[in-house]
């Protein structure tokens, strides 16, 4: 068995999802869903956000620049 081990900041470039419906649902929810918590890094929120757009683009959902500013907001 081979492991690999990607630090979370550089995982995101990584993709495996499935472009299924529920794949899709799931990944949006998460998107807008998601929130910074308390004590949270900014960085660490952007790279989560920059992490479900990913797995949104590698099924074939993507966002204009100024659509994802406005999520982010």
């Amino acid at each position: 068995m081979i492991r690999l081990t990607l630090a979370k900041n550089v995982a995101f470039n990584i993709v495996f999802e499935k472009p299924s419906t529920a794949n899709k649902v799931y990944l949006m929810r998460r998107l807008f869903n998601l929130k910074m918590g308390e004590g949270i890094f900014v960085t660490d929120h952007i790279n989560e956000f920059n992490t479900i757009l990913a797995q949104l683009e590698s099924v074939q959902i993507k966002f204009e620049d100024e659509v994802k500013a406005l999520i982010l907001l």
